[in-house]
């Protein structure tokens, strides 16, 4: 019943379409016995603003998309996507607005936060806005969070033998990025470090790949690599070079001693040779058929499998 009156008294001339901060639904109670019947209005917090102007500044992060990405410096990123944007809603990230195509209001109303401003557009509108053809209905703005300490999760780190972080340096590809925080979050590595040259782990791109699996992780950006490894040394934490070159070991022959940090490279250079001689360990994954190397996500799924598996144990 009560489904029945909300679809009647929105659709309804007498009640105007929700422009502002609330939608007015019908709410219908009957108690058989004792014959108890209570009628009455309920106002649901949902901030559903249509927009009336391609010029409105609150449509300002979503413009121009393909040219003008969101970096991590700028505060902001783009989720893109019902999935993602639902997967956005459920993390602890703060969220500044929500873009709909109205096409997918209907189907939007049981999950949208009641928090946040959700942004209606027609969608004769969302090529030209974004710049491209778009046609998953969803985007969302998130906020990023203040950047976390690398020395203060190391410290903690330190303390739980079976802790594995995951560092990439240099990795500039998207989607190897994607798939190694996808698979980081997969195998329950939450600390994720980034060094210089790596690419923005809340890019549309890294966040599509991934399947919003860094919306889960901490997130560590790290600049100095010297302080970085002086870091773990000075905490005991094992480092994990993956390297072709000698004196690499065989993955399979590698003895966890406690927590560990795996390093990916860059996916035509691998290693900086530096971090490589400054690692406790380099380890290697034997090669088949003439194959010289893996792709960098391949391989670090390979090592953080076993590691992970290691720790388990």
């Amino acid at each position: 019943m009560e489904g029945w009156w909300e679809e009647h008294f929105i659709s309804s001339s007498s009640i105007p379409e929700p422009l502002g901060r609330f939608l007015l639904r019908y709410r219908w109670k009957l108690d058989i016995s004792p014959f108890v019947f209570d009628f009455g209005w309920k106002v649901l917090d949902m901030p559903l603003i249509k927009i009336e102007s391609q010029e409105d500044e609150r449509l300002e992060p979503y413009r121009h998309l393909r040219t003008r990405n969101l970096t991590r410096y700028s505060q902001r990123f783009i989720a893109e996507s019902r999935l993602l944007v639902q997967r956005l809603v459920a993390s602890d990230y703060s969220i500044e607005s929500i873009l709909i195509d109205e096409d997918y209001w209907d189907e939007s109303r049981d999950w949208l936060p009641d928090d946040v401003q959700v942004l209606c557009i027609p969608n004769a509108w969302i090529d030209e806005l974004l710049g491209f053809q778009f046609h998953r209905g969803f985007l969302a703005c998130g906020i990023r969070k203040p950047p976390l300490q690398a020395s203060m999760v190391l410290e903690t780190a330190s303390q739980d033998v079976r802790w594995t972080g995951m560092m990439a340096l240099g990795v500039q590809d998207p989607e190897n990025l994607g798939v190694l925080l996808r698979t980081a979050a997969g195998m329950g590595i939450r600390d994720c470090f980034l060094g210089p040259g790596t690419a923005d782990p809340l890019s549309r791109r890294v966040l599509r790949v991934s399947m919003g699996a860094a919306l889960k992780l901490n997130l560590i950006d790290c600049r100095d690599l010297t302080a970085l490894m002086a870091n773990m040394e000075a905490l005991g934490i094992q480092s994990i070079a993956t390297s072709l070159q000698e004196p690499s070991i065989p993955l399979e022959s590698f003895q966890r001693m406690g927590a560990t940090m795996i390093l990916l490279g860059n996916e035509a250079e691998g290693l900086p040779l530096a971090i490589q001689n400054r690692a406790t360990h380099r380890v290697k994954i034997a090669m088949e058929l003439g194959t010289d190397s893996l792709n960098v996500s391949v391989a670090g799924g390979i090592v953080m499998h076993y590691l992970r598996r290691l720790a388990l144990d």
